[in-house]
């Protein structure tokens, strides 16, 4: 073996080692990348009410992103972090249960589950984005009477699916709207988020856009498996096409791979991860292309087989 080959070897054992550590330091740390935590304070004064928005599962093909949020008083509405003073009432968009909940005064904090709506296409995957909006107002009991109107958190009446939050005039009748100190995290494998949470008057209403989209290790496995799917797909096709024009006896074994292949591809596409039923355009890029092709170069393979070995017997029983 010549000193070229032996360093071009060892090249590309390193070369593999390298790509190797490479990803195995990005899977290790993909969690800092895809992972969401912002915070943002309505007011700096003591009697504030703490919101803590947590993102515990997504649901792309329904269009929902399930929240969990834990109130934590302060100032003159807390007894202690878990007990308030006087009786809190938690407004919400929520698409599911309740959008109104009331915690009533002496009585322990409990954490509430709450669902909003995902706008996107999940057939775009593994290039799906979507976008959510989460918004809270928290109110206390007081003596004062309030004369704020009634107010849509977004004046929209377009969108027959809209999730804005409606706060009515009962909603604000004898009760004082409380300042938000809100922190949101969003932590999921495999989804990256992005997002902002803002500020609307005169409601102290505390209102967060979260953008999500699939994590850049998913992305990459979908598009290393959907490469994969395609040359494996026209590899079989070569060796089909060199065997029909061969002029000698048929050779058998492309056959047999393409007849694996067709069962084999739905299970190499299952393995990109959160992929959803087919007909997403990742299927459209790869895995119909692929199938088809094997499952053309299947028949025409076998269809060869049948029509020459007709043309030898036939050649046999004429001599």
């Amino acid at each position: 073996m010549g000193l070229r080959s032996r360093v071009v070897r060892v090249c590309v054992v390193l070369a593999a080692i390298l790509v190797y550590a490479t990803v195995l330091w990005l899977g290790m740390t993909e969690e800092n990348r895809r992972s969401l935590a912002i915070a943002n304070a309505y007011s700096s004064s003591g009697d504030y009410v703490i919101a803590n928005v947590r993102v515990t599962s997504i649901e792309p093909a329904q269009g929902l992103l399930h929240e969990r949020i834990r109130l934590i008083p302060m100032g003159r509405f807390a007894t202690d972090r878990v007990t308030p003073a006087v009786d809190l009432k938690l407004l919400v968009n929520s698409v599911s249960g309740k959008q109104t909940v009331v915690f009533p005064k002496g009585q322990r904090i409990f954490p509430v589950d709450v669902t909003t709506l995902l706008s996107g296409n999940q057939n775009r995957y593994p290039f799906d984005r979507y976008l959510s909006d989460v918004e809270l107002v928290v109110t206390a009991q007081t003596q004062k009477a309030n004369s704020l109107p009634e107010m849509t958190a977004e004046d929209d009446e377009s969108d027959a699916l809209a999730s804005t939050l409606v706060i009515g005039t009962s909603d604000l009748n004898q009760n004082e709207t409380i300042p938000i100190k809100e922190n949101f995290v969003a932590s999921l494998p495999g989804i990256k988020f992005g997002g902002n949470v803002t500020q609307q008057d005169p409601y102290k209403l505390m209102h967060a856009t979260i953008s999500i989209r699939r994590a850049n290790n998913v992305i990459s496995v979908s598009i290393v498996v959907m490469t994969v799917m395609f040359l494996l797909a026209i590899s079989i096709m070569v060796m089909v096409l060199r065997v029909t024009a061969s002029p000698g006896a048929i050779n058998l074994i492309p056959l047999s791979l393409c007849i694996a292949l067709i069962f084999g591809l739905p299970a190499l596409r299952n393995v990109q991860p959160g992929v959803p039923a087919i007909g997403a355009l990742s299927d459209y890029i790869s895995f119909i292309w692929a199938e088809f092709i094997v499952s053309t170069s299947a028949v025409v393979l076998a269809w060869t087989w049948i029509v020459r070995s007709t043309r030898e017997a036939v050649a046999k029983r004429g001599q």
